[in-house]
């Protein structure tokens, strides 16, 4: 395969999703012939030796104005609900912004002329022959605080007859006391213990409040997951009813160039009543739907990903 040209990707190295964002772009451009380095953006001895040079240059969330001291095509990829307003000035310094959902794109297109879809994707998950337990709950929150962790402990403190909720949460946001039926692993988890635990519960709860993409929710269904999360975008673009469960939010507000949805409790107190009663042939076939929708998504990803950025910068065969 012939080198397309060197690519880097900006940003910052916060231990969750940024990296995982920049490993899979990582993944996509190399695979499609690109040289690719991450680098974070401050790393001055790259940005201040002229002999470094790169055709393309990625920013990752937000864009670091800095970098244009290099010339080279410079895009965006951002997370909206991330995206400060009173930075959509350095739009100007990108010659282009690809957008992980269609929520993305149309925020952006209102804000710069060259902005294009190209979907992203997530880490797959699963472990091997994967058999989730569908009467078992999962909730990994993490270091988030957008993902309504407090409506599921409220919930679940309701209803003692419901099944155990695991509930993994990072400690700086871990409660002090939660119901009996929650367990709460608030320790160090290493990625294989945390990835047992996404293929052995089988109900996955996400009803985030926002996302930028969703690595929590794509992960969940990359397991056969029945992965619960709100309606409204872009979860909504991710988990559909075929595939899923989706849950009205009664109250949203502003948050950055994005918005906050605030999912309605009693409607996810029904849903959850009713995946507790629906058969296991059922939700299994929901996990299963979930795991082929990953795939396809993955792989359409994987190939819009380069095709756009080719396009975008003249080096398609």
């Amino acid at each position: 395969m012939a080198v397309r040209g060197k690519c880097w990707i900006i940003g910052r190295r916060n231990g969750v999703g940024l990296e995982q964002d920049a490993a899979l772009l990582s993944r996509a451009l190399t695979a499609a012939g690109w040289t690719v380095e991450a680098h974070a953006p401050r790393d001055w001895k790259v940005l201040l030796n002229p002999g470094k040079k790169a055709d393309v240059i990625i920013h990752l969330e937000r864009v670091f104005p800095v970098w244009k001291l290099k010339k080279a095509v410079h895009f965006l990829i951002p997370n909206q609900e991330r995206y400060p307003v009173r930075q959509v000035g350095r739009l100007k310094k990108v010659d282009h912004i690809l957008c992980k959902s269609r929520h993305a794109e149309e925020i952006f297109s209102r804000l710069h002329p060259s902005v294009h879809f190209t979907g992203f994707t997530s880490p797959d998950r699963v472990l091997g022959e994967s058999s989730p337990d569908y009467g078992r709950f999962f909730h990994l929150a993490g270091k988030s605080t957008l993902k309504n962790t407090e409506v599921l402990l409220e919930l679940w403190s309701r209803h003692p007859e419901w099944p155990p909720l695991t509930l993994v949460q990072h400690p700086s946001n871990a409660p002090a006391t939660v119901p009996p039926n929650v367990e709460l692993l608030s320790g160090y988890l290493d990625a294989d213990e945390l990835r047992a635990l996404q293929n052995s519960r089988g109900i996955h709860l996400c009803p985030s409040l926002s996302e930028g993409w969703g690595h929590y929710i794509v992960e969940a269904m990359s397991c056969h997951a029945v992965t619960v999360t709100t309606d409204a975008p872009p979860m909504n673009e991710l988990v559909q009813r075929d595939h899923g469960i989706v849950v009205p939010y009664h109250q949203d507000e502003p948050r950055h160039l994005g918005r906050n949805y605030k999912v309605d409790p009693a409607l996810l107190e029904e849903a959850i009543i009713a995946l507790i009663a629906a058969p296991a042939e059922e939700k299994r076939a929901l996990g299963n739907a979930a795991r082929k929708w990953f795939l396809r998504n993955d792989e359409n990803f994987n190939r819009i990903l380069p095709e756009r950025v080719g396009k975008l910068v003249g080096t398609r065969p």
